[in-house]
């Protein structure tokens, strides 16, 4: 029976290997905490055997204890127990968690190839391979050829940072009550100061999902680029976005179906989150870790044009602002160009190079509108860089943020440029 259920496996895992293509970004991923409320756990009775003198180094390292995260944005947490190796697979057992879900299991595991994989008791495929650098690759496929999730994993303790949420105090109040923004902070370890990176979220799509609003906005795979070369990472919340307090107000027609496009509108949201910055900024320079003569200021989407606006706009200290795929109104909307071009302009007064980013086949920035764009804040006496990518496969342009390995390069010459090291 043990045979046959060998010769089971031996064949799935076969058909895995010749299906199984890693997504091009893997090698961008980086170890790190993971954003999940909800910690995975393994089984207490766990027992790793160690491998036997005889089992080849490539096979023996696959051994012990792994944890990492997994799923868009890091929301899963996931541990994995490797129990015992041998040459044709190990005993493995597998947690993975998020606010959704919950799975465990335990079986055997078959190397293929340079590959182990598991059939999970869902139905899915978990396979995973080692790095060169110790680090495990952790992918999950449901049927065989669709990838579900991407993470990684790794032995060592993840501990050159933490990950903490925090509340800013404003000047306004609610029914009486003083209202406060909900700011999450990345931090590495150290006393500090620390270059300081404070990243703005964006909108939530075209404005007419409000169950949206209220959920927390990151990067993750951003902050990690960061923090392991030794910055602070700021993400606030504005009002009404994530936990904050207040009403979201950004520019939304009158009867708030959705956002608006009429400049009449929409402009006045910009100034609400302009005024909102303003607050973030004002505590975020009382810190005792921020280092005030290194500092960034950036953004996805609507972030990326409040921060650019913000930057030319207020005297800052920033020394450079990251731009992702910035805009305030997709260009497919009318009046895009009377709301979008006109804030950039305000843009160019910050007088030092931004760094643009953006992605081909961007669902709501063109890349002929974004340049235009651009075109019109250097016209106007800003400076800076725009540079393009193609998105990941299977991605699209407004998400490259998320893809370090797409715009990490560009990152690191423009940091050299505005904050070198010390």
């Amino acid at each position: 029976m043990r045979l046959l259920l060998t010769l089971v496996c031996l064949l799935w895992a076969s058909t895995i290997a010749a299906q199984t293509s890693w997504p091009e970004y893997m090698p961008g991923l980086a170890p790190g905490l993971s954003e999940s409320s909800v910690a995975a756990v393994l089984p207490s009775d766990i027992t790793i055997t160690p491998p036997t003198t005889n089992l080849p180094a490539d096979k023996a390292r696959w051994s012990g204890m792994w944890k990492g995260w997994a799923c868009w944005a890091s929301l899963c947490d996931v541990k994995v127990a490797v129990e015992k190796v041998t040459d044709t697979g190990a005993m493995l057992v597998y947690a993975g968690s998020s606010s959704q879900s919950t799975v465990n299991d335990r079986g055997e595991a078959l190397f293929v190839n340079d590959e182990l994989v598991f059939r999970v008791k869902t139905g899915a495929n978990l396979v995973l391979r080692l790095r060169p650098s110790g680090e495990m690759e952790f992918s999950i496929w449901k049927p065989d050829t669709r990838l579900i999730s991407t993470g990684l994993l790794t032995q060592k303790p993840v501990d050159d940072y933490t990950r903490t949420i925090e509340r800013v105090p404003t000047p306004w109040t609610e029914n009486g009550k003083p209202q406060t923004l909900e700011m999450v902070v990345y931090r590495p370890t150290g006393p500090g100061p620390f270059p300081t990176l404070v990243m703005n979220h964006g909108s939530t799509g075209n404005g007419d999902k409000p169950q949206l609003f209220t959920n927390t906005w990151t990067n993750p795979d951003l902050a990690r680029v960061f923090v392991h070369k030794g910055w602070l990472v700021l993400y606030p919340q504005r009002r009404g976005r994530g936990k904050s307090d207040g009403l979201y107000d950004e520019g939304f027609e009158a009867d708030r179906s959705r956002y608006a496009s009429d400049p009449a509108l929409s402009l006045p949201g910009l100034e609400r989150a302009l005024a909102d910055l303003d607050v973030i900024m004002a505590h975020v320079l009382t810190r005792s870790d921020v280092d005030t003569k290194r500092m960034l200021i950036g953004g996805v989407s609507r972030g990326g044009i409040l921060s650019a606006v913000y930057a030319g706009t207020r005297p800052t200290p920033f020394q450079g602002v990251l731009n992702f795929v910035g805009g305030w109104v997709g260009n497919r909307w009318l009046y895009a160009d009377s709301v979008n071009t006109v804030s950039f302009k305000r843009a160019a007064a910050f007088g030092k190079p931004m760094l643009w980013l953006y992605g081909d086949k961007d669902p709501f920035y063109s890349l002929k509108h974004s340049r235009a764009n651009f075109d019109a804040f250097i016209a106007a006496g800003g400076k800076g860089s725009f540079v393009t990518y193609p998105p990941p496969t299977g991605q699209n342009g407004h998400a490259i943020h998320a893809y370090p390995s797409v715009w990490q390069a560009a990152v690191d010459d423009y940091l050299q440029l505005v904050v070198p090291p010390r």
